[in-house]
Parts: C-alpha cells; sequence; structure tokens
C-alpha cells in the first residue's frame, strides 16, 4: 500500500476496526458532556463482558490506594471518565482480534504502559493522571491498523524483534511507508474526539522533543513505554529501550534515585496486572 492510498484510507472511519453498538453508545454519552454515573452503569452493564473488563480493571493494580471495587459505578468513579472511554476504544479492538500474531503482545504492552504512565505521573505529582493513564493505554493502537492491513510487512518484523543490529520499529515504519504507527493511532484517536492532551502523546511518544504542546504529558508516555519494556512486557516487533529515554528523564527532572524507586512501583502493580487477560 503506497503513502497516497493509504492516507485516503486513514481518511475513513471504516479503515479502522469497527466497535460494538453498546460501546459507540457508552463512548457518545462521555462526550455528550453532562454524564451521568448511572447512565453509563447501565450502558455498560448490558455488555456483560466489557462490565467484567471495567471491574477487572478498576481491580488490577494501578489504583491500589483506592481498595477493591465491585460494581460498575464503583469502578467508573476510581478510574475517571477518560480512562473509561480509552478502555471502550481498546478493549473490544484487541479482543476482536486477540488471535492476530502480535495482538496479545501488543495488549500486554499497552496495558503495563498505561500503569507505568499513571505512576509516573503520580511520582512528578502531574494532575493529569487520567490523560497520562490513557494516552500509555492507546499510544500504540496505530498499529493494530498495520497487523490487519500490512501482515506482509508486520510478519517478518515479529520475527526479527530481538535483532541486535534492527532499527526502532517506528524508523522502518516511517522508511518504508513515510508514516508510522503514531501517526496512525492519533488519527484514530481524534475520530473519536480525544483531547490533545491525549492526541500529542500518542503521535510523539517516540519523540517527545517534537510535541509543540503537552510536552510534559508527552514526556510521561514516551517513558512509560520504554519502563514497559524495561519489565518485560516489550513491544513484539522491537525488545530494545530506546535512548531517548534518557531525554525524558532529564525534561521531567528524574534522577537517579527516583528513577528506581518508579521501576520498583511499576514491576510491583505490573506484576499484578499481567493476569488481566482479555
Amino acid at each position: 500500500m503506497d503513502l497516497i492510498n493509504l492516507s485516503k484510507k486513514l481518511q475513513k472511519r471504516e479503515a479502522f476496526p469497527p466497535i460494538p453498538a453498546v460501546v459507540s453508545e457508552i463512548i457518545q454519552e462521555i462526550d455528550y458532556g453532562e454524564i451521568s454515573m448511572e447512565n453509563l452503569g447501565r450502558l455498560i452493564q448490558k455488555d456483560v463482558c466489557l462490565a467484567t473488563h471495567i471491574i477487572r480493571h478498576a481491580n488490577a493494580g494501578a489504583y491500589s490506594s483506592a481498595g477493591p471495587v465491585s460494581t460498575v459505578i464503583q469502578s467508573i468513579k476510581v478510574m475517571g471518565f477518560r480512562v473509561l472511554k480509552g478502555l471502550c476504544l481498546s478493549l473490544p479492538v484487541f479482543s476482536q482480534f486477540r488471535d492476530v500474531p502480535g495482538v496479545m503482545g501488543l495488549w500486554r504492552h499497552s496495558y503495563i504502559t498505561s500503569a507505568c504512565c499513571r505512576i509516573i505521573a503520580e511520582r512528578i505529582k502531574l494532575p493529569a493522571l487520567d490523560e497520562a493513564e490513557t494516552s500509555g493505554l492507546l499510544h500504540d493502537l496505530g498499529k493494530i491498523f498495520m497487523y490487519l492491513e500490512m501482515p506482509q510487512f508486520i510478519g517478518p518484523r515479529l520475527s526479527v524483534s530481538d535483532a541486535s543490529s534492527g532499527e526502532p520499529d517506528w524508523v522502518v515504519e516511517r522508511n518504508s511507508l513515510g508514516i508510522d504507527h503514531s501517526f496512525i493511532g492519533a488519527r484514530y484517536g481524534r475520530m473519536f474526539n480525544f483531547p490533545e492532551s491525549i492526541l500529542n502523546p500518542i503521535l510523539w511518544h517516540h519523540e517527545p522533543h517534537k510535541a509543540t504542546a503537552n510536552q510534559e504529558l508527552t514526556h510521561v508516555c514516551s517513558l512509560g513505554d520504554k519502563i514497559a519494556s524495561i519489565i518485560g512486557a516489550c513491544h513484539p516487533d522491537y525488545v530494545y529501550v530506546e535512548t531517548s529515554l534518557l531525554q525524558s528523564l532529564d525534561y521531567l527532572g528524574i534522577r537517579k534515585g527516583i528513577f528506581q524507586f518508579i521501576l520498583m512501583d511499576c514491576l510491583d502493580r505490573a506484576s499484578n496486572m499481567m493476569y488481566f487477560e482479555l
């Protein structure tokens, strides 16, 4: 698929995996503005599988200080509307294509990245915890499009993900296709009206220094992405950690002692979250 045809295809929502009708209703309810917790709860409970996943997410370790929750309403209160919207967009997509090579590894990476981003934001006292977590959850969603539309391109990448001479995934994508998964993911997020505070981290998480807005959140997303790989939740098509990690640590003012604490906290929470499978 050449760049012109790829760009045309990305302009249409049909180019991306469809979402269930009930999930579309939930997203519309959140976007409406005058959000009713009870209405959201009723909508979510129409889909037993989605409701179960949302409750499991609220108990999976990222919100350790909140204590156990047992209902959809409690889960929404714990995670917030933006995280809920991110889950509603990502869970059906990952679940639907879980048997496609690379997708389950990508889900584990994205899910652990979301927790790492929240931990980093908590540690540096960034108030935008929900945006940090949601951008971490959605940062690689553009890869799903590639897995489905370009298996001949992605397949060989999965088999050489640990090749020491290999270039980072996004560099190979950009050199071969003219765009990368970050651009595709941001395009997808824009179609569902996510704010710039989430779209910028998705778009620039591999090059956070290029973000012209939301730089702090972008560096948090970039660092969370790399910490997830450090603690074992690697990208399916690239297992190494890029040196731009050092740039994000410097930008966020995270010194060695704090970084070690963040790593241990991420590892501790991730050990509980690994059991959250689709």
